[in-house]
């Protein structure tokens, strides 16, 4: 552990979020227009009509890098949750099954042609299938034992796998629009529009605000269920509120910009490494983080190739799968 108390929290805190606005800004000057620094801070603040400039920014740009960040934001949340509920480092959206069940949910929505009757209706499929996996997750490693997050995580991957299974079959009975949807499952930000931006938002900050004011139940969960009952927490009605936060975050992220893993399990871990284990520290310094993480690797993404970008699910696996492997290594004297 790096920072020892409170004051060097809030500096630490403030540095996250300056940077994440340079990350911001820097990432809105990247691309097939260059664009300079100065200018992109002219036409945020000073509201210049820039012609082309402008249209690239505030059209094109913008909403993907402010999507970009929200999902981050959200994913990385959603992992904070999910480590701390089930008491196991390895704990993820992607690795638990969850992305999964919302890719399921939104596939089904796509395929059916539900999505166009209404734009909320991919995100809310999405959410019944985000739902879905995680309560099957549970239920599964509760039957086999549930007091061992080993069960969690060994259901997860099996229902991870189950319903990436379950989407690659009905893409192949369906055979229309393949590409787009094999290209989505990769994870991209392509085609990012604003009013995802307000949709994935409104989302977003409702859940960010109940997972704040219930953080102390969180940190209660890491300490163990009987110890957190003894304490008068009510477990039950808790543990519903938190899959219920993260089914919705996952599925609303997952319906806009299809499956991204390892960034709810990467993120969480740096800022604990830095600065401890309490679960109000670390959500806010997750999202800021989090989001930033994403705007730099859809940067990379949409950088990588000029002609076609790469799906920045790629990228951040790329980081992802080595961290991950790194945890199951020292699993057991990093968590305790």
């Amino acid at each position: 552990m790096i920072l020892k108390n409170e004051k060097s929290k809030g500096y630490f805190t403030l540095l996250i979020i300056i940077v994440s606005f340079f990350v911001i800004i820097f990432s809105l000057s990247i691309g097939p227009v260059n664009i300079s620094f100065i200018d992109i801070l002219k036409y945020i603040f000073l509201i210049k009509d820039g012609g082309i400039f402008g249209t690239i920014i505030f059209d094109i740009r913008m909403p993907r890098i402010l999507l970009a960040f929200i999902v981050g934001g959200s994913l990385s949340s959603v992992g904070v949750v999910m480590q701390s509920v089930f008491r196991n480092p390895l704990a993820d959206p992607y690795i638990t099954g969850t992305a999964s069940g919302a890719a399921f949910g939104a596939t089904i929505a796509v395929i059916l042609n539900i999505y166009l009757i209404s734009v909320l209706y991919l995100p809310l499929f999405a959410f019944l299938g985000a739902m879905f996996a995680t309560t099957l997750a549970f239920t599964i490693s509760y039957l086999s034992g549930g007091k061992r997050s080993e069960n969690l995580l060994l259901a997860g991957l099996g229902i991870s796998i189950f319903f990436s299974s379950i989407v690659s079959y009905m893409m192949y009975l369906d055979g229309k629009d393949l590409d787009y949807l094999f290209y989505w499952l990769m994870g991209s930000f392509s085609g990012s529009q604003m009013y995802m931006v307000y949709i994935t938002f409104s989302i977003f900050l409702p859940s960010s605000i109940l997972l704040f004011i219930f953080s102390r139940d969180l940190d209660l969960f890491m300490l163990g269920e009987e110890h957190a009952k003894s304490l008068g927490m009510d477990v039950g009605s808790k543990r519903i509120l938190f899959y219920f936060i993260s089914s919705l975050l996952t599925g609303v992220s997952v319906a806009f910009v299809g499956i991204i893993g390892f960034v709810g399990l990467i993120i969480p871990h740096i800022i604990r490494m830095m600065g401890g284990a309490s679960n109000r520290f670390v959500l806010l310094n997750s999202i800021f983080l989090g989001g930033s993480f994403m705007v730099i690797s859809d940067t990379i993404a949409r950088s990588f190739n000029i002609i076609e970008e790469l799906p920045v699910g790629i990228v951040t696996s790329i980081v992802g799968i080595p961290f991950f492997l790194y945890l199951i290594a020292v699993e057991r004297r990093y968590w305790s």
